[in-house]
């Protein structure tokens, strides 16, 4: 299921890179003492600096530590629902 999710991420990649915070090529999101680094291509996550797993397409590899956590954002980054917004003047 996390597959899922990550596929739905790289699909809103570009809208995303929008409303995060941009570290290069690649999106990070700050959730001390979580940070999750999105990448074109895998979703990265760690604690305090130390590699706790990844997400992609095809495979799912997380520590226990973050597999909770990592579902709650990839499942929020994935349905975020991206309208376009006009102001009436």
């Amino acid at each position: 299921m996390l597959t899922e999710y990550a596929a739905k991420v790289f699909s809103s990649f570009e809208r995303l890179s929008k409303i995060l915070e941009r570290e290069g090529d690649d999106l990070v999101i700050y959730d001390e003492p979580l940070r999750i680094v999105i990448k074109k291509d895998r979703i990265e996550f760690y604690v305090d600096d130390e590699f706790h797993g990844f997400v992609d397409k095809k495979m799912e590899k997380l520590s226990e530590e973050v597999k909770f956590e990592a579902e709650m954002w990839l499942r929020a980054l994935a349905n975020l629902q991206f309208k376009r917004f006009s102001l009436r003047k």
